[in-house]
């Protein structure tokens, strides 16, 4: 058997077929900005402030020119936009949780220490 080009060819057909050879999915902008647009709403019941409230304008920023790239029939780099979008909305909802727990720490923290001096004032009076 000579290989020729034709049989190589075959070979490597077969091959990737086997080897369960998919092509590259397409681009799905309006899933990922329906995605995003779900994050986007999830952060902001979070209600972000300081740090986090600037990466929630970043994710809105991101969401808007997802959307102007979809409508320039761009879908990959609207859904790049998208995705990013969602990762920002997220990562302002983390952050804004974050914020809340370190401000009820601090609440606690500062009842805390109202209870202690009021214990060593007065001892008895428990």
């Amino acid at each position: 058997m000579t290989p020729t080009p034709r049989k190589i060819h075959l070979a490597s057909a077969i091959l990737l077929i086997a080897s369960g050879f998919s092509p590259p999915a397409l681009a799905d902008p309006d899933r990922a900005i329906a995605e995003a647009e779900q994050a986007l709403a999830a952060a902001e019941q979070a209600d972000p402030r300081g740090p986090a409230a600037d990466v929630l304008a970043a994710a809105r920023q991101q969401l808007q020119q997802a959307r102007e790239s979809l409508d320039k029939r761009r879908k990959r780099d609207a859904e790049r936009y998208a995705e990013a979008a969602a990762a920002n909305a997220d990562l302002a909802r983390v952050k804004a949780r974050l914020d809340a727990a370190r401000a009820e720490v601090d609440s606690r923290a500062a009842r805390n220490a109202d209870l202690r001096r009021q214990l060593l004032l007065n001892p008895e009076g428990r």
